[in-house]
């Protein structure tokens, strides 16, 4: 085997390896994905005690994720300085070129779900922000109306049968007043 062929033999096993890092890291993120659609499903239904379950699963995955991005950076790092490059102007066909017809498009097809799965990730956890916002809003709004009227009235609080309670008010909204 002359060095030509064994330079582009080891071309093709980092390419490889490259592809299985991309997927471990694709496969984080969609159990992330995963996650943040519970989470949504969960914050709509007001589901507290699995929305609490929830977020200690996305604690427990979500270091997983950093550590397959971190080793893919590392990963890429090295093959650009291995091929004399730096990591900015080192992009994916750059990495692929030279290896045989059947790696290029595994790494180029575990690079597209990788950002696709991201992409999704990314759009679920801003859908997940913002109604989340809007679900502190309206928790906001119902404990002023709850302050400045139930509070405030004079013939006190009402309890499960609807007739006046004797012990005053309780619960969340009051807490949060």
């Amino acid at each position: 085997m002359n060095n030509l062929d064994q330079r582009n033999t080891m071309i093709d096993e980092d390419c490889r390896l490259l592809a299985s890092i991309l997927t471990v890291e694709t496969k984080q993120y969609r159990r992330l994905l995963r996650l943040a659609w519970r989470q949504n499903s969960y914050m709509k239904r007001q589901d507290v005690d699995r929305l609490d379950s929830n977020a200690r699963e996305w604690a427990k995955y979500l270091p997983k994720a950093d550590q397959a991005r971190i080793a893919r950076e590392r990963f890429v790092q090295e093959l650009a300085h291995q091929r004399g490059q730096s990591i900015q102007s080192l992009n994916l066909e750059d990495l692929v070129s030279g290896t045989s017809p059947t790696t290029q498009d595994e790494v180029v097809g575990c690079m597209n779900d990788l950002r696709a799965t991201s992409v999704r990730l990314d759009r679920q956890n801003e859908l997940n922000r913002q109604l989340a916002e809007f679900c502190l809003d309206l928790a906001r709004e119902e404990a002023e109306i709850f302050r400045s009227s139930v509070l405030t009235d004079p013939t006190g609080c009402y309890g499960n049968d609807a007739q006046t309670a004797s012990r005053g008010p309780g619960g969340v909204l009051v807490k949060q007043a």
